[in-house]
């Protein structure tokens, strides 16, 4: 596991897996997050390409205004969603996402901000080991618990956390009217 962002990094395209394309969560969001003292990118490599990534941080603010620092190349990125009025007002729901529901005040400040597994890798383990990479990194920087939320129609992603050991902390909406389960995953010992 590579920590930080890859040298090259790689997101598959349909049917081709390994095909490199620019893309905002490809390009743009580990730079960023790799900028961001208070985060960490875990990458997953086989053959020198990455098949899975799970990031975490303190807090997105950060991160979005590190990546607003370089809003020019973001365009090119951007530029197709910017097109879809639906898209636009699903990345503002996400840019002023406050935790509506559960208090945060409640919840770990440290959060699980994105997991991922290529899909010609998915059944091999991957996920699970890009998960206690987090929880390990976690611990190792005395970081006692995070959260993570996840949309409540996905039923996978719910079974996959509870494997985890994360427990339901409650709810919260990020898109509007579209219920999201928060969870708390307790790291251990220092």
């Amino acid at each position: 596991m590579v920590a930080g962002g890859p040298p090259a990094c790689r997101q598959p395209g349909p049917g081709l897996p390994g095909h490199p394309r620019p893309a905002l969560s490809c390009a743009h969001v580990p730079r960023a997050i790799d900028e961001y003292d208070s985060a960490v990118l875990l990458v997953e490599q086989r053959d020198e390409r990455v098949i899975g990534f799970v990031s975490g941080a303190h807090s997105m603010g950060p991160i979005y205004r590190q990546m607003l620092r370089h809003w020019l190349r973001l365009i090119p990125s951007l530029f197709p969603s910017l097109l879809n009025p639906r898209r636009v007002w699903r990345i503002l729901e996400i840019l002023g996402y406050s935790g509506r529901g559960t208090s945060l005040a409640e919840l770990p400040a440290y959060e699980l901000l994105s997991i991922a597994v290529d899909p010609s890798s998915r059944g091999r383990g991957v996920s699970e080991l890009l998960y206690k990479g987090l929880v390990s990194h976690c611990r190792e920087h005395r970081i006692p618990a995070f959260k993570l939320v996840v949309g409540e129609g996905l039923a996978p992603a719910h079974r996959f956390y509870q494997r985890m050991g994360a427990e339901v902390a409650g709810e919260t909406e990020v898109h509007r009217g579209e219920k999201s389960v928060v969870y708390v995953q307790q790291v251990g010992r220092f």
